[in-house]
């Protein structure tokens, strides 16, 4: 692990030992990087968590879950004669918007093969207003506009990532959108942190929500990490 420079410098990074002081953790990735699996799979292993949140709504979860599959099927359907590398490119972004993120599908994994709890704790709402995109996103005229390809930012995500931990710029906004998350992700937090007093908590989370400026994580004293070399 590289030490966070810069505005970073709060952090406290997790060595990869196998020993880890602290009981709240919190895993920054990058969205839809296709390193995430593998990442995800192995710092579970190596926190070994007795309670799992993660970034993502309810309302998310049962919107992929119900109608994912009829959005797929209506973007394979749609290419007709379209360019076919161009229209699976697509099909293969906004996929990624419609798929279950691998953030909640890793962490529900691990637990139910450790009989543990994993909790989706964002809010419902700005889950609402994003995935309600998605008919504009699957509707014929934009499905090779630039709709398709806002769906899929996990490249200038890796970008803005690698400025802001290794070189100490923040090319990004956190906005009041960001804020008003973290601060209802917190409360939910806190509700679970004294339901399992004593347990080991990892919240999974988009790298920039470790940034924290209004230090709205820091009641629960975060070991931070950003598990990307």
């Amino acid at each position: 692990m590289k030490e966070a420079k810069g505005p970073c410098v709060n952090f406290t990074m997790a060595r990869a030992d196998t020993e880890y002081s602290g009981d709240f953790y919190m895993l920054g990735i990058i969205h839809r990087d296709e390193r995430n699996p593998a990442i995800l799979r192995a710092w579970l292993e190596k926190l070994r968590p007795d309670v799992i949140t993660v970034e993502i709504s309810r309302y998310a979860i049962d919107f992929r879950r119900l109608a994912g599959n009829m959005y797929r099927e209506k973007l394979h359907n749609m290419c007709g004669n379209s360019d076919p590398v161009q229209c699976g490119r697509s099909i293969a972004a906004i996929n990624s918007f419609i798929d279950m993120p691998k953030e909640f599908t890793i962490a529900d994994e691990y637990c139910r093969r450790n009989n543990i709890q994993v909790y989706p704790v964002d809010m419902d709402l700005f889950s609402l207003l994003k995935l309600n995109k998605i008919d504009e996103l699957t509707d014929g005229k934009n499905i090779m506009g630039p709709l398709a390809d806002d769906a899929a930012r996990g490249e200038s995500g890796k970008i803005l990532a690698d400025l802001y931990f290794h070189k100490g710029v923040a090319a990004f906004r956190y906005d009041e959108e960001m804020a008003i998350r973290d601060n209802f992700m917190c409360h939910r937090i806190d509700i679970l942190r004294k339901r399992y007093r004593g347990g080991r908590f990892l919240h999974i989370a988009g790298w920039q929500h470790l940034r924290d400026p209004l230090s709205l994580y820091e009641a629960f004293q975060p070991v931070k990490i950003f598990p990307y070399d």
